[in-house]
Formats: C-alpha cells, structure tokens, sequence
C-alpha cells in the first residue's frame, strides 16, 4: 500500500520506472477482462450472492496473507517495489472480476475504469488489511502491511531510489510521512476499532470504488448504482441472519473512512508531497541531460 502510495502516483515517471513494461500490464489485464474467470454461468461462484461473490474475490486474493509472521522491511527500493505494484495490479483486477457490476460493462469502459481506479482500491484495501492484522498498534506503532508478505513501519521508513538525490528523497520521504499520518489516525484507527466482518470488509472496497462516482459514467454508472443496492441488501440479510439490529452507526462509521481516505486523496493532489515529489524527479532529468551535453 504504501510502497505504492510513495511513488506510484508520485515517482511513477518513465526516468525512475523505465524497467517497468506498461505495455505488458495492460496486457496481462485485458486476457483477464475477457476471460470469463470465474465462471458465471456455472458453479461454485454462479450460485453466490453479489457480496458474496466480492467476499470470494477478497478471500482469493489473501489467502497467502502472512499476519503475526509477516516481514517488516523499511527499505523501500525498486526491485522490491515494482514486482509489488505487478502483484497488487493483478489482485485488484482479480478482485475486479468477482463484482457482477464490472463483469456487465463493457471492456473499453473495464479498462479506463481500472487504469483510473486500482491504485485507490489497492491502497484502500491494504490500509483495512492493516488495520486487521496489527489492531490498535496500525495507529499508535504506524505499522502498514504494504502487501501479503512484507509490512513497514512508518517512523523507521526510507526511500533507496537510484537517480534521486538523497537530499531530495528526504523532502519527499518527509512530506510522505504526513501524508500516510492521516491515512494512519483517519482510516486506519477507526477500522481497527470496528473489526469489520469478511462481509463488511466486500462491501466497504465496492463502496469505496463507487464513491469515485466521477471515473464512473454513463451506463456504467447504472450498472454500478443497481450492483450497489444489491450488495446493500445482501449485508442487511447478513445482520439479520447474525440477529445484528442496530447497525446503522456501525454502517455509518464504516462510510465515514471512506470519506476520509478520499479527501486525504484530494487534499494531497495540491500537497507540498506531490510538488515536491514530482520536483525531484525533474530536477534529477534535467541534471542528468545538461550532464550528457557537457560529455558530449
């Protein structure tokens, strides 16, 4: 999550991330968006409810999630990084393909939806993840569990990133730090005070990505709106089956962090984070070229 979070919306420039094949994501993205897996016609996942039918898809993609044994690496450098935004690429498109809703629109509109969209659900899903695995301690010690295998802790995080200046890397890695401070204390707190339900968990993500209403149009906004009544009426029937009466504070807490993780995603869009960020990527490309002319 917050490998990703560090460079991916702010780093990700083809002078840092040359290595990585765009090309090659898409690709591996597309074969999975017209394939029909799961099947829906048949099945195991044909007979499941639309909540449950995420519920699968989450448990699918944790389902190597390590917890009390899980590796605590604040190095964060590219070889750890970008087979890690491949990984969590994949899960979200997984996850992707067990909503009825995203199955049902057309596949221009799954591709432009997902490019706009998976870093946020991934990011979205790994702070809950957090949340579940270190309880309290997310907020008070700032640990982060950035994917199934690896963790970080925040206080004790830095960037190793070749072809950025350490000075540089240290505004950043600062300026981060902020920023992830309020996913920590506005998300990550109020979650593990919850302790959400496998089923709470699905239908929070779908809510999540339905709240970025504005990637969403047209038709496919339809399509989304009616999946989400659905899913809305199958977690009713899940409190009522586990005899849950008074749940709508608990259902209005759990949408408060869905607030919150999206206006801490706008606020930073202006952030001195993402200037500063984004600065020292140019500044290292200009160097590095006016470098190549007085060799030349």
């Amino acid at each position: 999550m917050t490998s990703c979070w560090i460079l991916q919306d702010q780093l990700f420039t083809k002078s840092v991330l040359s290595e990585i094949n765009y090309d090659n994501i898409e690709k591996d993205m597309h074969r999975m968006f017209i394939s029909d897996t799961p099947s829906t016609d048949h099945g195991y996942f044909a007979s499941l409810s639309p909540l449950y039918q995420i519920v699968e898809g989450l448990q699918l993609v944790r389902k190597s999630q390590k917890s009390l044994n899980i590796k605590f690496d604040n190095r964060l450098s590219m070889e750890t990084l970008v087979p890690h935004w491949r990984e969590q690429a994949k899960n979200t498109g997984i996850m992707s393909m067990h909503s009825m809703a995203f199955r049902n629109i057309p596949l221009t509109e799954k591709s432009r939806i997902f490019r706009s969209l998976w870093q946020n659900i991934y990011r979205f899903e790994r702070i809950q993840m957090s949340a579940e695995i270190f309880g309290e301690s997310c907020a008070t010690e700032k640990k982060l569990a950035i994917s199934c295998e690896r963790a970080i802790q925040l206080d004790a995080l830095f960037f190793d990133i070749e072809g950025v200046a350490q000075n540089k890397l240290k505004v950043t890695l600062q300026d981060y730090k902020t920023f992830a401070q309020r996913c920590v204390e506005e998300v990550a707190k109020p979650l593990s005070q919850l302790k959400l339900s496998i089923e709470e968990v699905a239908f929070l993500i779908v809510n999540f990505v339905f709240h970025n209403e504005e990637k969403i149009i047209g038709e496919s906004f339809d399509v989304c709106d009616a999946f989400r009544d659905s899913i809305a009426n199958d977690l009713h029937e899940y409190y009522r089956k586990n005899n849950i009466i008074n749940y709508a504070s608990r259902i209005s807490k759990m949408m408060g962090t869905i607030a919150a993780m999206k206006k801490i995603h706008y606020d930073d869009l202006g952030g001195t984070f993402t200037v500063n960020a984004r600065s020292a990527v140019k500044e290292e490309v200009v160097e590095e070229d006016n470098e190549e002319i007085i060799v030349d």
